[in-house]
């Protein structure tokens, strides 16, 4: 009886999808533009590797190599397993647990990458906004007694894992980490955001939707 009600509520917690409309908006703003997608349940921010100052993220030079880099803060065990796995999404999700920041090197287009995408939202951000977002992911890598990052493990190459700061639960999600992170650059964005839906709705309102599920 208490799988019977609890997969239902996981199933919903990472599979809860927006319907967003596609709203033409004006693409002439300057700044730099970042994206954020949603992959099953992989939630992250997007960036175009050329655009990202390695002083300021400094992870950023083991991606030299690649056209974009997508970073995403998960539970640690969950997010590491290669599949789905119900006993760690419960864990993940109802116990306070150790976190990661999942880096990810992109080398295919970008329009095939967000063609591999649920949702995609461009959002155009000043160079003190983009500042302010990357300090604030450099600072949620875990440092050891020596200031080092600590690796955590590798998968095919091109993803790295590290621990990172904080702890992970129902109410401190992937999604309530990147509204933090925007609303840290003086975005306005609410930051009680549990659920992907809460967040790409809100994304819409400051961002511009390319991409959202049918």
């Amino acid at each position: 009886m208490h799988n019977v009600v609890i997969f239902p509520i996981i199933f919903f917690f990472l599979n809860t999808s927006p319907a967003l409309q596609i709203i033409l908006k004006d693409t002439n703003i300057a700044g730099t533009e970042i994206y954020f997608i949603k992959q099953r349940w992989h939630t992250a921010i997007v960036f175009n590797t050329s655009d990202i100052d390695s002083t300021l993220l400094p992870v950023v030079k083991k991606f030299s190599n690649y056209k974009m880099i997508d970073i995403g803060w998960g539970d640690e065990e969950f997010y590491q397993y290669p599949d789905f796995d119900w006993d760690l999404a419960f864990k993940a999700l109802f116990y306070p647990t150790p976190s990661t920041l999942r880096v990810e090197g992109i080398s295919i287009s970008k329009e095939l990458y967000f063609d591999l995408s649920e949702i995609v939202v461009k959002l155009v951000v000043s160079d003190e906004q983009l500042r302010e977002i990357l300090n604030f992911i450099d600072d949620t890598f875990y440092r050891d007694e020596n200031g080092e990052k600590v690796l955590s493990s590798k998968a095919g190459g091109q993803i790295i894992f590290y621990a990172a700061e904080g702890k992970y639960h129902l109410f401190n999600t992937c999604n309530t980490w990147l509204a933090r992170c925007l609303n840290n650059a003086g975005l306005q964005i609410k930051t009680d955001i549990i659920l992907t839906e809460q967040l790409f709705n809100e994304l819409a309102k400051i961002g511009e939707v390319i991409k959202a599920s049918r």
